[in-house]
């Protein structure tokens, strides 16, 4: 029974953590890493992707260009390119 008490009050730490490296990869700073825009000049659109729930696909806005993203599901590599008139996002 005392091991167990540990992992409870070990378990809100852990997703203090969890939440934190979370954080870390919104998709305006994976946006940020993959086109030449800053964090502050990332805005996420309204999309297909957002209204479904997606979490690994976005559209983005920044310096006037509209890009595409998407990411892999632990969010370690992020790929964006401008959207094109077929493209989800426009």
């Amino acid at each position: 029974m005392r091991n167990r008490s540990r992992t409870v009050r070990r378990s809100p730490l852990l997703l203090a953590i969890v939440l934190l490296g979370a954080g870390c990869s919104s998709p305006e700073r994976l946006t940020s890493k993959a086109t030449p825009c800053s964090t502050g000049e990332v805005r996420i659109q309204q999309s297909a992707f957002s209204r479904n729930g997606s979490t690994t696909a976005w559209c983005a806005e920044c310096k006037g260009k509209l890009y595409q993203c998407a990411a892999t599901a632990e969010r370690t590599r992020v790929e964006c390119h401008v959207a094109r008139e077929y493209d989800i996002c426009q």
